[in-house]
């Protein structure tokens, strides 16, 4: 039985076991309870709320988390490197104004003189005094800039409809020097498009690349919107905003007479009105005609109001009989009102607050028409003013009408045939055309065969494009040898659901028998709109150049290749030594052309260096290193490149190079051909991967490709091919967009289709081992669990990773589980990265550079013992593989890097400090349960140190590099880089001489060879690659607890045990702090007293180091010296261990009661005595007195069961 007894802060349990039946066994049990309270108790800490450290872990996450978002979603219309939060000001809408009766509160006559004072004007619009506003300019005013910052190194980055968007992150802005001042803030004119301005889109960044006020978007709601003003949340007003507490009525006349008006107000304000029918002259003049300030009352929600004439009498007194009224209090500080209309609008454009935004057909029987608002209509009006036609421009009849005001949705019902038909909604003056919603293109055209280009052995090529809405469709065909010149065109016929077919012989397209190797697009017309589109099934593609984009022919060219000709035709699956899970992986991340783009490999490569052959040369130090997977950055074709320019770019850059990760998809199914020996051959780079895959499986490791299904590089990739469909959409049935690209809505069923197919064309025809999704949260969770089933149908050892951030947007509106760190505890079948582990280790994005665990920040103790556990604290995990443990990543400062930014110091003078700490960091990550991930490099010390003359000392904040940090303590050379997807080969370059050149860098080789020796002992027992969460609860405990010597709750050392399936025993010690510590082991641990040593200050591995450095033995435990990490082993045939069913109860902390002698440690110097290592024994007597007291405590409890027999 389990008995819990509180004390204090702590709960005991006293577990009796159950004894064989006899006197001596009985004894026992009975002294051993009158032995020690603590005997047979088991600690643990009763649940009592949240702690501090729970408290510094969840506010480190959510940082992490909103940065995310701030970086990955809801971009818009044109390309914008970085992304955040959608903010969309629609400074048009706003609750219709109502008529009621006119209010007869009557305030004392003694408060008319505070209704003049109050009734002073706030201040007057900037604009009256600025020059004039050019035409086709939107002026932008802002109430403040980002603090901290120069207006030099200040831009302002446009795009959506503007007449040129921004482009050459991020020197590209427009500079902020060019910003004039009134007394509002700053304005800068922005030119916008001739045509189709509906959105302008901006944010302001600085010369180093950072986002300082995040993506913000503004509703140009009328064409003749010119003027907007910003507040300090960046908020867009289509007036200058006064200050809270007050609202300004605007009165316009359009005969210029304002004299003797006067406004009678009522309800939420700070004074109502007195003295019929003076009230408060409206004797202010502004921009919109009359005006005056009202002051509110606090927490104001509405406003009514009357102009008054008081030349005239009676009824005649009032410019328009019907009380005005304003509920929008909250996002308003002007309202306007012209003439005798009796509407309120809160826009200087009179801009009618109900208005037909768009319209979308769902079903064949309804359509939905979205307003900005519908507060003040009913039903009998919209009846007068609502209206549906069909194509021929024929009134359709209107069944049922249902209004949704909270969500300013109409829903019409009546008899709309969906097939070729188009609908046109009117309200009033407005019509939109109603579109189809990708909900009802799912149910009339959800398609699921063959798509893409087929190729015969004859060379003849079977075509199949989804296409519902087009009218017709054409493939171009281009020329082999010149992708320019254009050889033919054949029409495709529409088949069902919507998808168009065509098969090309010999007689398609004169002069081509064979079409192997052509290239091709597919002309789209929908009305008088033509556009050319890629493929989206294609298998490879020309060489890009993204250079020669334009507006005719905005993509890559896909090409006919059969893809199973090409490469090795024995390629299969890998066959990784004692993989069995996905918690046996350990997955190192690298990008192609860096493995080989260190000059130092001139003359030293049978091929280019960059290309999938060059790689393969390199490939035996991968499997040297001891790594079970490599993981390829994007292999894809990805937009920002041309392809054709191989060079190296020596020069250190951070911006401008023709390099890139692979992050901007251009396609999901083809290759890039950067890394290929021959871009202008399009069989070739399949063959050229499918090598590298084959030679990485012969050495025993297996493949994860890096995909990036979130977004794509540009909307029209998809947008052109079916609009309004395969993107997630805004309400409107704009397409929602992250990083300049659109949002692939993998809820719809072809967009599913795309990420579902691609994932197993790759891993059927390249043979991979995995995946890794770049920004996964952005998913939906059904998508990626339908993907995982497909690859594993194929290859049943796939493991899956990705970015769990909680980014997920999806449809607006319609909510759905999302692929991120939540979705942990109800699958087993994706990890995801611990920004827990990160941050308490080393600290994240953006608070890199603070002190975490290993740069001198002091943790708390159980919560990072939790994440090694895989059990982090801004997520539930229910099995170890749920938890991608990792410390760095192709993202952010390397971990040499940021580790010398934490304690900042120069690399030059501290180089032995940081890479010990860099041994640390690897430590934990490769001694943690879970799935272990590396970055390249991060076995040596990689850095990404921008060596430019131009930077060789501190530069003004304007002239800061592209994505480059700072290190204060660096005195030549103090910048690095800290997001490379844009600099130069120099600083991304992997150094082969620091990994593997022990002589001319002994301290980055023995870093190498030291995370070598902890990949080995990783792999050589699964004490640290536990299968569940039960194992990893009963098997992995904390030594060093809060309290016991002189450690703390939050400390810089942490010791914890891990006991493997074969009974194997490993602890873990970490010291973090810089000076050395010792560890008092509890009688529960002193077994570790006859360990070996594995791992030591200077080196790791799988063997007994016969004279460790950096630790020594006491009598009650260890001395580690500063920044040093210990790994102990105890085999199994050491001690003398509990059965398994014992050892879940009694080895968090059951007191011995025999001992058993261990060999002697190689620790121990010939004058020590070997330590004893003691496991508990049940029903062994060791103490006469033990016994004797067993003995009379039996008597005792005999004679209290006779006594109660005989009563």
């Amino acid at each position: 039985m389990i008995k819990r007894v509180t004390q204090g802060s702590k709960q005991y349990k006293y577990a009796i076991k159950k004894l064989s039946i006899g006197v001596v066994s009985v004894a026992t049990g009975a002294s051993i309870l009158l032995y020690s309270p603590q005997v047979m108790a088991q600690e643990s800490s009763p649940e009592t709320g949240v702690t501090q450290t729970q408290v510094e872990h969840e506010k480190q996450a959510t940082e992490q988390a909103d940065s995310v978002v701030n970086e990955a979603v809801n971009a818009s219309a044109g390309l914008t490197p970085e992304s955040s939060e959608k903010r969309t000001e629609a400074v048009g809408d706003s609750s219709q104004a109502t008529e009621p009766q006119l209010s007869t509160n009557q305030a004392d006559a003694s408060q008319a003189d505070k209704i003049s004072e109050s009734a002073k004007p706030l201040a007057t619009d900037a604009a009256a005094k600025s020059p004039a506003i050019s035409d086709n300019h939107l002026r932008m005013h802002f109430k403040t800039l980002p603090a901290g910052e120069s207006l030099g190194s200040l831009g302002l980055w446009v795009w959506g409809d503007v007449d040129q968007p921004s482009k050459d992150w991020p020197n590209g802005a427009i500079t902020m020097t060019k910003a004039k001042k009134d007394d509002y803030g700053y304005y800068l004119d922005v030119p916008l498009a001739a045509k189709h301005r509906q959105q302008v889109s901006y944010l302001i960044n600085n010369k180093a690349g950072e986002n300082l006020s995040k993506d913000q978007h503004i509703s140009l709601f009328t064409p003749r919107m010119n003027e907007v003003w910003i507040d300090e949340n960046y908020h867009a007003h289509a007036y200058r905003p006064l200050k809270k507490g007050y609202l300004r009525i605007n009165y316009h006349n359009q005969s210029g007479h304002y004299d003797n008006l006067a406004v009678w107000t009522f309800k939420d304000v700070k004074t109502p009105t007195t003295d019929w029918p003076n009230g408060l002259d409206l004797s202010h003049k502004g921009p919109h005609g009359a005006y005056v300030d009202v002051p509110l009352k606090e927490g104001a929600k509405e406003i009514g109001f009357l102009i008054l004439d008081k030349s005239k009498s009676g009824d005649a007194i009032k410019v328009q009989p019907k009380d005005y009224l304003f509920k929008d209090l909250d996002n308003h500080t002007q309202i306007f009102v012209k003439d005798t209309d009796p509407k309120v609008y809160n826009n200087p454009y009179y801009i009618d607050q109900v208005s037909l935004k768009g319209a979308e057909q769902t079903t064949p029987n309804e359509i939905k028409a979205i307003f900005t608002t519908l507060d003040g209509l009913d039903e009998d009006t919209v009846k007068q003013k609502i209206k549906i036609t069909d194509k021929a421009g024929k009134a359709v009849a209107i069944d049922e009408l249902i209004l949704d005001k909270d969500k300013s949705v109409m829903t019409l019902k009546g008899d709309f045939k969906a097939q070729g038909a188009v609908y046109t909604v009117t309200f009033g003056e407005v019509s939109q055309v109603a579109r189809q919603s990708w909900q009802l293109k799912d149910k009339l055209y959800a398609y699921d065969g063959e798509l893409g280009a087929t190729l015969a052995k004859d060379g003849s090529v079977d075509l199949a494009l989804w296409s519902p809405s087009a009218d017709s469709v054409k493939v171009v065909v281009y020329d082999k040898q010149d992708q320019t010149k254009v050889v033919g065109q054949a029409d495709l016929t529409k088949s069902d659901k919507g998808v168009w077919r065509t098969h090309l012989t010999s007689d398609s397209i004169k002069g081509i028998s064979d079409y192997t190797g052509y290239y091709y697009l597919y002309e789209i017309t929908r009305g008088q709109e033509k556009v050319m589109v890629l493929d989206p099934y294609a298998k490879s593609l020309a060489a890009w150049n993204n250079a020669t984009a334009n507006d005719q022919i905005k993509t890559a060219k896909a090409a006919f290749v059969n893809p199973s000709l090409a490469g090795p035709k024995d390629l299969d699956f890998a066959k990784i030594n004692n993989f069995k899970k996905r918690e046996d992986a350990i997955i190192y991340e690298a990008h192609v052309r860096d493995f080989t783009s260190d000059p130092s490999l001139d003359g030293k490569l049978r091929n280019e260096f960059g290309t999938f052959a060059a790689f393969i040369e390199k490939l035996d130090y991968l499997k040297e290193l001891g790594v079970t997977h490599v993981q390829l950055l994007p292999v894809l074709s990805y937009f920002y490149v041309n392809e054709l320019d191989k060079s190296r770019s020596t020069a250190y850059t951070s911006s401008d190079n023709n390099y890139n990760w692979g992050y901007d998809p251009q396609h999901y199914f083809a290759l890039s051909g950067m890394y290929s020996a021959n871009p202008n051959d399009p069989a070739l780079r399949i063959a050229e991967l499918k090598q590298l895959v084959n030679e990485i499986h012969k050495r025993g490791m297996g493949v994860i490709f890096d995909v990036v299904y979130n977004h794509t590089a540009r909307t029209y990739l998809f947008e052109d091919l079916e609009p309004n469909y395969y993107h997630f959409m805004n309400a409107d049935g704009t397409a929602r967009e992250s990083f300049g690209g659109g949002r692939l809505g993998t809820t719809h069923a072809m967009s599913r289709r795309i990420l579902v197919d691609s994932i197993t064309y790759l891993t059927r025809e390249f043979k991979v081992d995995g995946f890794r999704f770049d920004m996964m949260g952005d998913h939906d969770a059904a998508a990626i669990e339908q993907a995982f089933k497909a690859a594993k149908a194929i290859n049943p050892n796939t493991i899956m990773i990705g970015e769990g951030w909680r980014t997920y947007q999806g449809d607006e509106g319609k909510k759905e589980t999302a692929a991120d760190q939540d979705w942990m505890k109800a699958t087993n079948t994706v990890g995801v990265f611990s920004d827990d582990i990160r941050n308490t280790l080393k600290s994240g994005f953006p608070n890199e550079g603070t002190a975490a665990f290993i740069t001198g920040g002091a943790k708390n103790l159980e919560g990072l013992f939790k994440t090694i556990k895989a059990q982090p604290s801004n997520f539930e995990a229910d099995a170890p593989g749920d938890v991608v443990q990792y410390i760095a990543a192709h993202d952010n400062l390397t971990l040499h890097d940021v580790i010398a930014k934490s304690i900042n110091k120069d690399p030059k003078v501290a180089e032995e400090e940081i890479h010990k700490r860099i041994r640390l960091g690897n430590t934990l990550i490769l001694t943690a349960q879970g799935t272990a991930f590396i970055h390249s490099g991060q076995e040596y010390g990689r850095t990404k140190h921008l060596l430019n003359p131009d930077y060789k000392t501190k530069v003004a904040d304007d002239k800061v590099p592209n994505k480059a940090t700072l290190i204060d303590a660096v005195a030549q050379y103090p910048y690095f880089i800290h997001d490379s997807y844009d600099s130069s080969d120099a600083v991304n370059h992997f150094d082969w001489a620091k990994a593997t050149d022990g002589q001319a860098n002994p301290i980055s080789y023995q870093t190498q060879a030291y995370t070598k020796g902890l990949i080995a002992l990783r792999r050589s027992s699964d004490a640290f690659r536990k299968a569940s969460m039960a194992d990893v609860n009963r098997d992995v405990t904390l030594i060093t607890q809060a309290g016991q010597g002189d450690i703390q709750k939050d400390d810089l050392i942490i010791g914890y045990q891990t006991i493997a399936s074969n009974g194997d025993r490993y602890a873990v010690f970490v010291n973090a702090d810089s000076k050395a510590r010792t560890v008092v082991l509890p009688d529960r641990y002193r077994h570790l007293l006859g360990a070996q040593v594995l791992v030591d200050a200077e080196q790791a591995g799988v063997a007994a180091i016969a004279k460790p450095k950096g630790v020594q033995f006491t009598k009650e435990g260890l001395t580690i010296d500063g920044l040093t990490a210990i790994v102990l082993k105890v085999a199994a045939g050491a001690v003398e261990a509990p059965s398994q069913t014992q050892q879940a109860r009694s080895e968090q902390s059951v007191r011995p009661v025999s001992t058993t002698v261990s060999k002697a440690s190689p620790l121990m110097t010939p004058d020590q005595k070997p330590q004893q290592a003691s496991l508990p024994q049940t029903g062994e007597m060791t103490s006469k007195g033990l016994l004797a007291t067993g003995m009379t405590m039996l008597i005792a409890v005999f004679g209290l069961f006779t006594k109660r027999q005989k009563d």
